[in-house]
Parts: structure tokens; sequence; C-alpha cells
């Protein structure tokens, strides 16, 4: 039977690049403490086993963290691949960790690992009667006594893992282990000031679930999960800081007017996008045009448009109504890899519920106005988390279809981040349904910014997006 770290470090990968991710794995159990330092690693070819990878790949990775200073190679009777990390290198790895992600991908996975968390718990709740506490209860409380990083890594990560393993699911506990791995290193640089408040949080939730509250259960776990992945979006956006040479500060006032300046910018990119696009619409639909050579007029259009729009553009194009050849479809251009890549969107429009889509604009006439949708991730399209400008076409009195022009959440939040950055702390942009689409302090990112809440807003020309200077722990 294979111990709890044996899973956590060595469980089979799933990934397709798995020269990469065997390497990974094995960091950032090292990060972890799962894989203490002097501790031996088993032997390569149980490695390669366990791990579903072939021996030279295995070996390929631990010549790499041999490399990085992660692991000795030690011959003759006694040897075998060790363990060689202190405080000092788990920190170093956990800043080079960091700085490979990016803000947006830091709040995915702050809302991921919330929702595992809270499932598990709920689950642990609804089936408290038949559940032995004591692995949970002792693991909760074993990290009071941590006072170095990787002791406290690696009692945080156990409680999570007996967490999601007591609800029963399999499948669950393996994604809290892939995502311990990954992200459990990231949060514990400072654990003389974070273990209390951790160990507090952790009791508050087993005393939830042996009570059989379900509902406050998921939700101090959600909450508890969201306040350290907080921690880590902050230092992440530290670590960008202000490079040396950059130019002195401005006033409140000149940061405001440039971040009006910017805002409206993306509006005049957007519209100037879909004028491109819309004069081919309106020069290729007419009696006996086919949907080929329309289909590509369009599409050439929507490319020469989107090159032009980067970096402020991910994509733009248009979906026409079924009306036109009796089915709807889209000619949309965008740029995934980055901007200097533009290819085509394709996408499955049986799928694709464009009557309900959040960027579908409903004014009606010939002269539609530009729509600003809030910000939703684009499941059924882009799969990115993106806000999109839209308008109506209508030719002859005729509605034949939509133009659109996408913009990501991350662009939005590195165009406008250096222009918050002299503002007060918790300053944030956000749409029209509070939503936060850029913001100057990392634990925003994501987050949601009420009506009700007393902050002082500022109305952006040309989009329905505010300015509040200062927000306060509710939009967390």
């Amino acid at each position: 039977m294979t111990t709890w770290k044996e899973q956590l470090a060595f469980a089979p990968l799933e990934a397709a690049d798995r020269g990469v991710e065997v390497g990974r794995r094995l960091r950032h159990a090292i990060e972890l403490g799962v894989l203490e330092n002097g501790s031996q690693l088993p032997s390569e070819s149980y490695l390669a086993s366990a791990m579903g990878v072939s021996t030279l790949t295995l070996r390929a990775a631990l010549a790499e963290l041999r490399g990085l200073g992660l692991v000795e190679t030690r011959r003759g009777k006694g040897g075998g691949s060790f363990v060689k990390a202190n405080t000092g290198d788990i920190s170093r790895m956990q800043r080079q960790s960091l700085e490979a992600y990016s803000l947006e991908d830091l709040r995915d996975l702050r809302e991921y690992r919330a929702f595992l968390a809270g499932s598990a718990a709920a689950a642990s709740a609804n089936q408290s009667h038949r559940l032995s506490m004591g692995r949970l209860d002792h693991s909760s409380a074993e990290i009071r006594a941590c006072e170095h990083p990787a002791d406290a890594i690696r009692a945080d990560s156990k409680f999570h893992i007996e967490l999601a393993a007591s609800s029963g699911s399999v499948r669950l506990t393996r994604q809290e282990v892939a995502l311990q791995a990954e992200v459990g290193p990231l949060i514990w640089a400072d654990p003389a000031g974070h273990r209390a408040a951790a160990a507090d949080d952790h009791a508050r939730i087993v005393a939830a679930i042996k009570a059989g509250d379900a509902v406050r259960a998921r939700e101090l776990a959600e909450e508890h999960v969201r306040r350290d992945m907080n921690l880590v979006i902050d230092e992440r956006m530290e670590l960008d800081g202000t490079p040396p040479g950059s130019p002195p500060p401005v006033s409140v006032d000149d940061a405001v007017a440039a971040i009006e300046s910017l805002a409206a910018m993306f509006h005049r990119t957007a519209a100037a996008s879909m004028r491109e696009v819309e004069t081919a619409v309106r020069a290729s639909i007419g009696p006996g045009a086919s949907r080929d050579r329309v289909d590509s007029h369009i599409y050439d259009a929507a490319r020469k448009a989107v090159t032009i729009g980067v970096p402020l553009l991910y994509g733009t194009g248009f979906v026409a109504d079924q009306s036109l050849f009796g089915e709807s479809w889209i000619a949309w251009c965008y740029t995934p890899a980055a901007p200097e890549s533009p290819q085509r969107l394709y996408i499955d429009m049986d799928l694709y519920d464009f009557a309900t889509a959040p960027w579908r604009p409903d004014d009606q006439g010939d002269d539609s106005p530009i729509h600003t949708s809030h910000a939703y991730v684009d499941a059924s399209g882009t799969n990115e988390n993106i806000v999109t400008f839209s308008k109506r076409v209508i030719i002859a009195g005729e509605y034949v279809g939509a133009l659109g022009a996408d913009v990501r959440i991350s662009q939005l939040q590195s165009a406008f981040e250096p222009l918050l950055a002299p503002l007060p702390p918790n300053t944030s942009i956000v749409d029209k349904q509070g939503t936060v689409i850029a913001t100057n302090t990392g634990r925003f990112v994501g987050g949601t910014i009420k009506a009700a809440d007393h902050v002082e807003r500022r109305a952006l020309p040309a989009v329905p997006w505010w300015l509040c200077l200062g927000g306060s722990a509710s939009t967390l």
C-alpha cells in the first residue's frame, strides 16, 4: 500500500507532454516538502513504471533536477538519487514557479481549488456519520507546530488531501493531489505569519463536517482556499513591481485621465475592426452569392481587422443569421498563440447557442449601436475569459447577423495595470455586472465590487465600465 506522499509525488501522469511534466511533478514534490531533503528516491525503474513514462524520460527529468541542484546521484553501494534541497532552495524555486503563472492563471486556479475543496467538504459532511474523523482531526491541527516552509507545505497539503479523501471520491482526491503538487508550495513563503490562521480555518471546516452541516462546510472550505490563493495572487503581482529606470509616478488625476483614454481606445479599436468586417459583409451578401464565396470574403476581412487590432484585440469576425443560407455560420479570426499568429476559429454551431450568447446585441434598427458584453467564459468558442464588443448588421431592412470583437480579460489587466499602479490600493475597473476586469491589487483579480459597496466610482467613456477607487473586503 502506497503512502499519501508516494501518491502525491509519483502518481501516473496524464499530460500529453510527459517529458516536461515528469520533471515538473518531481520538482513540485521537492518544493512541497513531500520529498524531504536527504531522502532517497525510488529506483529509476520503479519511478518510470509508477509515473507511466519511459526510463529514458525519467532519466532526462532527473538530469534536469540535478542541474537545478535539487537532486544528487551517488554511485556505488548505497547509491541512488537523493533529494538535495534546503529552505533557501525551496524559497528560490517558489519564486521561479510563481513567475511562470499569469494573474489569469492564478485566478482560474483559485476558483478551481475553491470548487474542489468546497465539494469535498460538503460531501464529507453529508456522510460524516460514516467517517472516522481521527485522521482529518489530526491533520487539521498538525500545521500549528510547523516552523519551516517545507513542514508547513507538507502539513497543509496533507490536510487538503485528507479532506478530499474523506469525500469518498477517488477522482476528486486525485485532482486535489495534482493541485497540491502544482500550487501548494506557493502559499507558504511565510509560515510564521500564516500557520495560525490556516490551523483555525482547518479546525472550523472539520467542526462543520462533524456537525453534518454540508452548506457551512462548503462555505468555510471555499473561503479558506480563496484566502490562501489571494496571498499567492498578491505575491505574483508584487513580482512584476516597477522596473528600474521607470518614469516617476504620475498624479492621481493624470492616471485617471490615462485610464479613461485607454478605455476609449479599446472601444475605438473594436469599432474599427468591426467596420472593416462590416464592409466585407455588405459587399459580399446579395442575390446569387454563394455561401463559400461570402464566407471567404468575410474571413479575409476579419483576418486583416484582427491583425490591425492586436495587441488590444484577441479576435474579430461575423456570425451569420440562419436566414442567409438556411443555417447559422461563423467567419472569425483570432490569435490563440500570439498576436502574430492569427488563425480561423472553428466551433460546432450545433452546440453554440447564439440566441442566448452573452455578447449577442439585441438593439433593433439599421443604426445599431455597439454593444459591450460583461466578462464571461466563452465556453463554446475561444474557451477564454473575455469581453466582446458587438453590433447588429441590417441589410435592406433585414437582420443578417452580428459583428464582434473579443478582448481577453488578461489583455485588459495587462494594459490597465501600469495606469492603476499610482492609484490607491484596491482600485479596480469593473464591468456592468461589477466583475473586476483590471486591478492594482492581486487578490481583487476576478472579484466583484457590488453596487452597494461604498467606493468612489467614475464612469469610463464609451464603455459600460467604472473605475472604483479603493475597494473593500466584500469584493473577495
